[in-house]
């Protein structure tokens, strides 16, 4: 489990999350939602051990803030809102960053681990590209084999590992997002934990387990997406009136990623 208890962020002095309490189940997906500015980023890099914060934020058990760097990596791997890479590393060098020193010695699994990773997100064959060279969909895509590379199995030592995802879909075409998001709940299904910042709330629906929803730092709502993803709670945090499952009056074609599911 992650659990926040009464966890608040201060950056450059101002509360940016104030107070928020919510957990994060192994076996799950949890997303995290709301506009822009509403804190999301903000709480997953305090999930993932990368900014300092108050209150407490625990990961199977252990607190964050007082884990050693190579025992946090070893059970949580992070995929960033954004990644700047200024050499002319090839995506096989990008992906293979993940892995641990030990495997990157021995070379044979090291390249079975990098090649199932390229595999789970569709990027047979770009081993040889030069990651500037590619689109910010395809980017983004090595980033999470990265991060495949590092958190390679779902459960270790009996103790779940867990995937932080921060805008996982943000670059991709529907086909890749639901790739993205069906690799997420397959880690899920054995037993891993995903926590993932979203913004397409049909695809929030469709993949997520629990919903937190943030406004102006602190926590909206939190539960099951059936309860959290209501006309109340989306026009209380969006600020415009939201009706779900509701279609367009004026018969305006819509497309939704549940289709693409249904056989």
């Amino acid at each position: 489990m992650i659990e926040l208890t009464d966890l608040s962020v201060r950056l450059s002095g101002k509360p940016v999350v104030e107070n928020i309490s919510f957990a994060a189940r192994a076996g799950e997906l949890t997303a995290i939602c709301g506009p822009n500015g509403s804190g999301k980023t903000t709480t997953m890099k305090a999930i993932s051990g990368e900014i300092g914060y108050f209150g407490s934020a625990r990961i199977n058990g252990a607190e964050i803030a007082a884990l050693e760097s190579w025992k946090l990596a070893s059970i949580r791997g992070v995929l960033p809102q954004a990644s700047t890479i200024s050499f002319p590393y090839t995506v096989r060098e990008i992906a293979r960053m993940g892995m641990t020193a030990g495997r990157n010695r021995q070379p044979e699994l090291a390249d079975r681990i990098m090649e199932g990773a390229l595999a789970a997100v569709d990027l047979v064959g770009f081993e040889g590209r030069l990651y500037q060279e590619l689109s910010g969909g395809e980017q983004q895509r090595v980033q999470l084999a990265r991060v495949l590379c590092q958190i390679r199995d779902p459960v270790v030592d009996g103790k779940a590992c867990w995937l932080l995802l921060d805008e996982p879909v943000s670059s991709l075409d529907i086909s890749h997002q639901l790739t993205i998001m069906t690799l997420a709940r397959a880690f899920c299904r054995c037993g891993g934990g995903v926590v993932a910042v979203m913004h397409d709330l049909n695809l929030t629906a469709l993949f997520a387990d629990q919903m937190a929803l943030l406004k102006s730092g602190r926590l909206a709502a939190f539960g099951p997406v059936k309860d959290v993803l209501t006309d109340s709670h989306l026009e209380k945090v969006f600020g415009c009136s939201l009706k779900v499952n509701q279609p367009p009056a004026d018969e305006t074609p819509f497309v939704l990623a549940h289709s693409a599911l249904a056989d």
